[in-house]
């Protein structure tokens, strides 16, 4: 009887271990083919520039004499976020996406502190170093924080913001849901994977959007084109540096103009929480709301997120 036992765990566990190493099989040819066909993201408007000792990449359009925009994006994105954005105000505007520090193209760390006030803070000699003094600040998620920590902190580089599904807000003792640091091989082989990050890429929008079509796996395979470049260790120190909840009470501090723009139906940052934010910020902020829209508005309703921002511009 044992030894039919351990015949049946022996198989197992074979079985096992073939499923494992045809799915990292399958992931590794996806992976391959997803770089083949999405080099673009890599290059378009692509340029980079040594801040003290991180390199930053970051993509830039429009004429230098026009009004500076710098644009943030997300946990787990992009400066290629905007890029939609980009090619739509570059004719009127100084344009500026940047890849935060550990994300996207820009540098990735070991030693880099990437609390979002720190952030914050080479985003400022990011902008010293090109000559920028002040700019109109666009900000997703993440993003949003790190930019209420740079208008605060640095209030004469921000002339207003734009803050889309912002991170920022966060209810007294949740210390910002900081995320505990787990093993390096679990963000290297589970939460950086191809096949995992696509299951969860959908949760970001809204049924209306996924319904409509309105984005697609495309879309995720550009974001992920950056995203596998990120090493499992710099993921762990993402939640060792973890400033969040710090930037709650500064919200009432920021003097900027502000718009919010949220999504009825953001999965991610409710709309309650977008609420809470537009109250702490009194009478610096107006927020707008997209019907239906998810986290991305600025992904699948394109043309309604810009009217809302050219007319907070004009």
């Amino acid at each position: 009887m044992k030894k039919k036992r351990k015949g049946i765990f022996k198989y197992l566990f074979i079985g096992l271990y073939m499923v494992m190493v045809s799915f990292w099989i399958t992931t590794g040819f996806a992976v391959h083919q997803l770089v083949a066909n999405h080099h673009y993201v890599a290059t378009t408007y692509t340029q980079s520039i040594d801040v003290d000792d991180v390199t930053y990449v970051y993509r830039e359009v429009g004429q230098e004499h026009e009004q500076t925009i710098l644009m943030i994006h997300g946990f787990l994105g992009s400066s290629y976020d905007f890029i939609d954005v980009m090619e739509d105000l570059k004719s009127n505007y100084h344009i500026i996406a940047v890849d935060l520090i550990g994300f996207g193209l820009s540098e990735k760390s070991l030693t880099f502190d990437y609390g979002k006030a720190n952030q914050a803070a080479y985003l400022k000699k990011f902008l010293d170093l090109k000559g920028i003094e002040s700019a109109i600040v666009m900000a997703h998620s993440m993003g949003g924080e790190v930019s209420i920590h740079l208008a605060t902190d640095y209030p004469s580089y921000v002339e207003s913001m734009i803050l889309i599904g912002s991170a920022g807000y966060y209810d007294e003792g949740s210390n910002g849901g900081t995320p505990p640091a787990l093993p390096t091989f679990f963000y290297d082989y589970i939460v950086n994977n191809y096949y995992l990050q696509r299951s969860f890429y959908f949760t970001a929008y809204s049924e209306y959007e996924i319904n409509r079509k309105l984005i697609t796996y495309d879309d995720f395979d550009e974001m992920f084109y950056v995203n596998r470049l990120i090493p499992g260790e710099v993921m762990r120190q993402f939640s060792l540096d973890n400033d969040s909840g710090t930037s709650t009470n500064k919200l009432s501090l920021v003097e900027q103009p502000t718009l919010l723009i949220w999504g009825s139906e953001d999965g991610f940052i409710p709309l309650e929480t977008g609420i809470k934010m537009h109250e702490a910020m009194q009478e610096v902020a107006t927020l707008e709301i997209i019907d239906q829209a998810g986290h991305l508005p600025f992904d699948t309703f394109l043309d309604e997120f810009m009217c809302k921002v050219k007319e907070f511009l004009s």
